[in-house]
């Protein structure tokens, strides 16, 4: 039997990935995590030195890396995929890759399979060649439910051989080179009440309307952490977007969680985040000392802000044509920045198709990101 690298075209091989359930959560991306290496091992590339990180119960990453030259460059994405909550509601099945009107429909079409079959389709093209420099690819899992994988592979290590001159993330981003993005931090804050009879609320603490308090007070905090504007990002947003409480309706609520959603620019990070929101519950406190609330911190990711002037933006947009730009949502390209590797997002499909039912990539730009991958690793490793 041939293997799947030498027998597998492009959109084959993005239908082979959308094929796996890698919903996030449970995750499940071991089964996808080993194609993709069995794919790259079938490669036979020159140097290469591939591994399947388990880090829990079926949940893996893939690191490749080609050649033992100078550093090259490093392609990244994820392998897992947001929940589909009805089938029923697909004009296709999710799981089952349909092309129709130039379009490939699917549950992680736009994010980010086609992208990744691009990456590991241009990676082929390095096949019987000499790398000058190094070449890389990281497909992680975890990335829909606040970077599972990439945590992992970060705390154990596991990424410090990969050293690269530019980094791309094959995000939906229709083409067009990302250089920036807010970061991400969703937090939820727990407010302590006590339960009582409703036919006489002074027995007890209302969680509700300390929620409510908060949600007040909360509201000069949000004004001086928007004060500050970054040129490419804007402010930085701070949301309630959740809120939950209460067991019955003549019962005094105990317990209240709200949710808040905050966007994040270089110059006001999570720390001045959470510190004007421990400031705004010890104001309250001190005013009542039944008020009593806790932050945890659920999901934080940093921006990404990457010169104009960088190699890989300048050679990003000499190989698309386009203007590199910003974009409204997070990924994981800061935290490889943060490892050294200037990186921008740059894939096919567009966010707006993110997430949703009939998820969609347009072919076209499935295989120009296989086109600008190929001469990415021709000019920067070959």
């Amino acid at each position: 039997m041939p293997s799947v690298s030498l027998s597998v075209d492009l959109l084959g091989l993005a239908s082979l990935l959308i094929a796996f359930n890698t919903e996030a959560p449970p995750g499940n991306e071991g089964p996808c995590a080993r194609f993709v290496a069995n794919y790259l091992s079938d490669l036979h590339i020159d140097g290469a030195d591939i591994e399947v990180h388990s880090f829990a119960r079926d949940r893996s990453n893939v690191v490749a890396t080609f050649g033992s030259g100078a550093p090259g460059l490093l392609l990244a994405g994820h392998i897992d995929v947001v929940p589909v909550k009805d089938a029923s509601a697909w004009s296709s099945p999710p799981y089952e890759a349909n092309i129709r009107g130039g379009r490939m429909y699917g549950r992680g079409s736009a994010d980010m399979k086609s992208g990744l079959a691009a990456m590991l389709a241009a990676i082929s093209s390095a096949k019987g060649r000499k790398l000058k420099r190094s070449l890389s690819l990281v497909a992680t899992a975890g990335e829909e439910v606040g970077f599972d994988g990439l945590d992992a592979l970060v705390r154990e290590g596991r990424l410090k051989r990969i050293k690269a001159r530019c980094g791309v993330v094959g995000e939906p981003a229709e083409m067009k080179v990302v250089r920036a993005h807010r970061g991400g931090l969703t937090c939820q804050v727990a407010f302590e009440g006590r339960s009582a009879h409703a036919g006489d609320p002074s027995l007890g603490v209302n969680s509700i309307e300390n929620c409510g308090r908060f949600l007040t007070a909360l509201g000069p905090a949000r004004r001086r952490l928007s004060a500050t504007r970054d040129p490419d990002l804007g402010r930085t947003i701070v949301t309630p977007t959740m809120i939950s409480g209460g067991t019955k309706s003549n019962v005094i609520p105990g317990a209240c969680e709200l949710t808040l959603d905050s966007r994040l620019i270089p110059a006001v990070g999570s720390k001045a985040v959470l510190k004007e929101l421990d400031t705004v519950i010890l104001a309250l406190s001190r005013k009542d000392r039944s008020f009593k609330a806790k932050v945890q911190v659920l999901y934080e990711t940093p921006a990404l802000s990457v010169p104009r002037d960088a190699e890989v933006v300048r050679l990003s947009e000499s190989l698309t044509g386009s203007t590199s730009g910003v974009a409204p949502y997070g990924t994981e390209a800061p935290v490889y920045c943060g490892l050294g590797t200037p990186t921008v997002v740059l894939g096919p499909g567009s966010v707006r198709q993110a997430h949703i039912v009939d998820e969609y990539a347009q072919v076209r730009q499935i295989k120009s990101a296989e086109r600008v991958y190929r001469r990415m690793i021709e000019t920067v490793c070959l």
